[in-house]
Parts: C-alpha cells; sequence; structure tokens
C-alpha cells in the first residue's frame, strides 16, 4: 500500500537521470498556442511586462537609473554615476518600508508574528499527503519543455567555465495544473498562509496568484553562489519531494540580510563600478565578504523531510547548498509575480483601507 507522502514519480526521475538523462533535454513537439490563446485577458499583464522590458532595453541607461527607479526588473543601477551614490541604498530602504506596510492589511493580533516573519524573510510548513501531486508532476514531464530557469552550469564569476556535472532542468506547469496545485495546498496549509505569503512578497497576495514548476538539479551551478535576485522583496517558494539533509545541497538563506541595505547596496555598487555586470545583475558575495556576512547574519540551512515547504524573501542573500548526494534533487517551486515599489503601495494601501473598513462595520454591527 502507498503511503499518502510517497510520490512514484519522484522514483521515476531518480531512475530516467540514473539511465536515461538525455530524457530532460530532448525537445518536445508541442502545439504551438494560437494569437488568440496568447492575448486572452489574464495575459494582458504579460504582454505589458514584455513591452516595458522592450523599452527598457532600449533607452540609454543614464534614464534608465530615473525612470525605472522602483521597478522591480532594474535590479542594479545601470550607470557608474548612480553607484557612488546611495541611489541603491535609499531604494533598498524604501522598498522595505512600503513592503512592511502588507502587515497593516492584517489583524493586529496577528501583527507580532508577521514582523516576526518580514524581519526573518521566510517561514516554513510542513505538508503532507504528497501522493495527490503525483499526476500532475507525471503529466508535467510529458507536456512541457525543460528550461534552466537561471541555473547556469557555470559561476557568474566572468569566466563562463562550464562545471563537471552541473545539471538542470525546470518544467512549467499549465494553468489549469496551477489551479489545481492551489486547490491541494490549500487543503493543507493552514488558515494564515496567505498572510505569510503576503509579508514575504511584500504586497497583498494569495495562493491564487502562484505559478509552480518542478525543479530537478544535480551538482553544482550558478545558484550555488549566494546571492539575492534583486533590491526589492519578491517571494518564491520551495516544496521538498525528497528528504533532504546536508549533501543533497538544502536551500540556504541568510537570515535577516534583506534589510541591510548598506550591506546589500555596497556589494551591487562596487560590481558595476568594476564593470562586473554579470555579477552585479543577482549580485553575489565570495571570499572574507561571504565569511564576514556569514558570521554576521544566522545562516539557515533547510534540511527536512519530504514535505518541507519553504517560503522565502529571496531580495535577501541565499543559494542552493552544496550537492554530495549521488541522487538530484527535485522541487515543486513557485513564485508570486513580482512588484516593484509603484506597484506595492498600491496594492497595500487599497489593502490596508479594505481591512480597516472591514473592523469599523464589524465593530457597529
Amino acid at each position: 500500500m502507498m503511503h499518502p507522502d510517497d510520490l512514484n514519480v519522484v522514483n521515476k526521475i531518480e531512475n530516467l537521470f540514473a539511465h536515461d538523462i538525455g530524457f530532460f533535454s530532448a525537445q518536445k513537439d508541442l502545439p504551438k498556442k494560437s494569437l488568440f490563446s496568447k492575448f486572452k485577458t489574464k495575459n494582458i499583464n504579460s504582454v505589458f511586462s514584455f513591452l516595458l522590458k522592450k523599452l527598457y532595453r532600449l533607452i540609454p541607461n543614464f534614464f534608465k537609473d530615473i525612470l525605472f527607479f522602483g521597478w522591480v526588473s532594474h535590479n542594479t543601477p545601470a550607470t557608474k554615476l548612480f553607484a557612488r551614490t546611495k541611489y541603491d541604498e535609499f531604494r533598498i530602504k524604501l522598498d522595505s518600508k512600503v513592503s512592511a506596510l502588507s502587515i497593516k492589511a492584517f489583524s493586529p493580533e496577528l501583527s507580532e508574528r508577521l514582523q516576526s516573519t518580514f524581519q526573518a524573510g521566510f517561514f516554513t510548513f510542513n505538508l503532507t499527503n504528497l501522493s495527490s501531486f503525483d499526476n500532475l508532476i507525471n503529466d508535467v514531464l510529458d507536456y512541457a519543455q525543460s528550461h534552466h530557469a537561471g541555473a547556469r552550469p557555470y559561476y557568474k564569476d566572468g569566466e563562463n567555465k562550464k562545471i563537471a556535472g552541473s545539471f538542470s532542468a525546470y518544467y512549467a506547469f499549465s494553468d489549469e495544473d496551477s489551479e489545481k496545485i492551489s486547490i491541494l495546498l490549500n487543503n493543507n496549509l493552514e488558515n494564515d498562509f496567505n498572510k505569510y505569503l503576503s509579508v514575504i512578497a511584500g504586497y497583498k497576495c494569495e495562493l491564487r496568484d502562484i505559478s509552480y514548476s518542478l525543479g530537478i538539479v544535480f551538482g553544482e551551478n550558478s545558484n550555488s553562489e549566494m546571492h539575492q535576485d534583486t533590491f526589492s522583496a519578491i517571494a518564491k517558494g520551495f516544496i521538498y519531494l525528497q528528504d533532504i539533509d546536508e549533501k543533497d545541497a538544502p536551500f540556504e538563506y541568510l537570515e535577516g540580510s534583506y534589510h541591510d541595505a548598506s550591506f546589500r547596496s555596497s556589494q551591487t555598487n562596487q560590481a558595476v563600478l568594476c564593470g562586473d555586470y554579470q555579477n552585479s545583475d543577482s549580485t553575489r558575495i565570495r571570499g572574507s565578504i561571504l565569511e564576514d556576512a556569514i558570521r554576521n547574519y544566522n545562516l539557515q540551512r533547510f534540511t527536512g523531510s519530504k514535505g518541507l515547504f519553504i517560503l522565502a524573501n529571496t531580495a535577501g542573500y541565499h543559494r542552493k547548498g552544496a550537492h554530495k548526494s549521488h541522487k538530484p534533487r527535485i522541487t515543486l517551486n513557485f513564485e508570486i509575480p513580482r512588484k516593484g515599489i509603484v506597484g506595492k503601495l498600491i496594492r497595500n494601501i487599497f489593502a490596508i483601507m479594505k481591512s480597516r473598513t472591514s473592523r469599523i462595520l464589524t465593530f457597529y454591527r
């Protein structure tokens, strides 16, 4: 009899990795999407984001730093002029203040717990009944084309030297299957999950806003270096589909590092001033700087049984831990849409107004 936490598809993936690794890189003959399906209402935001990125690439760097000051994808100062100032430090601090407003959108009774989560930059849950994901994961291997999702087979040190044995394959779930995963998770998670999700993301959001992917990695890659994703708070999550210990590439996080605007901006500015744009895009820290950071912050290494659900603000420093196992690490990954400073501010103000209006109406009933 199958245990409710067992996943047949995990055994399938491990066997394929050992005996038919070419399966993961094989090109699939996928049906082409119609023009109509690409421009459905729910994809309008994606179209707008695409056009915005095109505009961003076209304009001079000086105007990027001015016009896109608070845009989440403007990861670092585009010019050395602004890298010599407190430009990046100021917007990190501003993002932290705006993101903290998300706490005020919820009941005051929860504020202490939510504030603690916001300061730490992560939260964990334990899921059961993982077997309910089995068919969905098995299906995505058939209908989705694998991609690297930023996990490059080299370190971002400018040398681009290929790492021996490095492997990564990510499969994005369809909108329909993502909705099914959200329903399954909603039945499994505690009632306050959306609140913790919101304070990690920096704006009021819900489980239904999540997009999912299956992650299969082995060995070291560009994510093995301690790095931040961008200047602005963003939420990512990982569900371990296997038991993970210290040799299995556990997720690692420098607790509270998101809030240290001085340290984070100094590393980013230094990379820009040195012309190390590959590194500055999602700033890496190495050597003695990394050693000092580990001493100054509490390094959280997330090991645990299958079903461990980690929610983290990846604007704080994080990495994939060392992979010393003979098996690939298999995770169910998710990400909430990224919002910049203005987008967060608007959503948080409306959420606070709605929450306070609701409490006032409840009081006078």
